[in-house]
């Protein structure tokens, strides 16, 4: 499951949660949400999505009901301030579509690698858009790969599937390559699935263009540790048919630098690398600081 759906899921749940609250007033209830805020940012790894939400979340709850004139009406305003989120992030991913629109497609061949949703819901849109093209499906994990080959054959997009390390002889088929992300970091830094560093370093290396597609509310706007959101996990594993065991070791993710991509489509536009940066400062800037004094009142 990508980061935008489980942040639709949190704020599904945090509505249902509000309906049910029983709060004499909002400072009760601001009590409870600076709690659930404090969790969300202080734990690891973190999701850019939900710390931007539940920041800006905050900041509007608090301006809405200091708008109004009968603050006993708050949970009605909470859950009404919620309910325009969703919109916002549903436009949102509407106008990431719209900015894919740029990128011309029509006739090419493009290679994808990770399970990105919003990889997928671009390829469909940009099929819906009439745009005729073909697939590379670069093999990884069995349970991803077989989920873009369904969801590909749903939308009647001609793919082939190709094992990552034979990439090397598929450059001249290749026209440009698609990537999603979870998140980007203030070291320029975007964290992808853990493989998609070396594949697409070596398509920067032949000048082939890389894509990537990522809503900038998914940036993580606050200050990271060095190599910060990777995990590794240690299994120990037995030969199929020797008395040999071993450990495998993999990692959670990948830190693939901005400057390797030829342009980033957002909802805000297609971005060079160098207006990427600095949209980032600004957001950076705006909303870098998580903990509103409200909150660290609460704490």
């Amino acid at each position: 499951m990508g980061t935008s759906k489980v942040s639709s899921l949190v704020l599904h749940s945090l509505t249902e949660a509000i309906a049910q609250f029983s709060a004499d007033n909002i400072d009760d209830f601001f009590k409870q949400f600076c709690k659930l805020v404090y969790i969300i940012t202080h734990t690891e790894p973190k999701f850019g999505i939900l710390n931007y939400q539940f920041q800006h979340l905050m900041q509007e709850i608090k301006k809405e009901v200091n708008k109004s004139k009968n603050q006993k009406n708050w949970k009605k305003i909470v859950l009404d301030t919620i309910n325009i989120f969703h919109k916002e992030a549903k436009q949102e991913r509407k106008q990431l579509l719209k900015s894919s629109e740029e990128i011309k497609v029509n006739k090419k061949t493009i290679l994808i690698h990770d399970h990105s949703n919003t990889v997928l819901n671009v390829l469909k849109h940009l099929k819906r858009k009439k745009q005729e093209f073909h697939i590379i499906i670069s093999e990884q994990d069995y349970e991803k790969t077989h989920d873009n080959i369904e969801q590909l054959h749903e939308e009647g997009i001609s793919f082939e599937v190709v094992p990552s390390y034979m990439l090397s002889v598929m450059h001249d088929k290749i026209d440009m390559v698609f990537f999603g992300g979870l998140t980007l970091k203030d070291d320029m830094n975007f964290v992808m699935d853990p493989g998609t560093y070396g594949i697409i370093s070596e398509f920067h290396s032949i000048n082939i263009p890389v894509y990537m597609f990522m809503n900038t509310a998914k940036f993580s706007l606050w200050k990271s540790a060095p190599r910060g959101e990777i995990f590794t996990q240690t299994h120990k594993r037995k030969h199929v048919s020797k008395d040999i065991t071993y450990n495998r070791i993999k990692c959670s993710h990948d830190r693939v630098p901005s400057y390797f991509f030829h342009k980033i489509i957002t909802n805000e536009g297609v971005l060079s690398n160098e207006q990427l940066k600095t949209l980032f400062l600004v957001k950076l800037e705006d909303y870098g600081h998580l903990h509103t004094e409200e909150c660290k009142k609460h704490i």
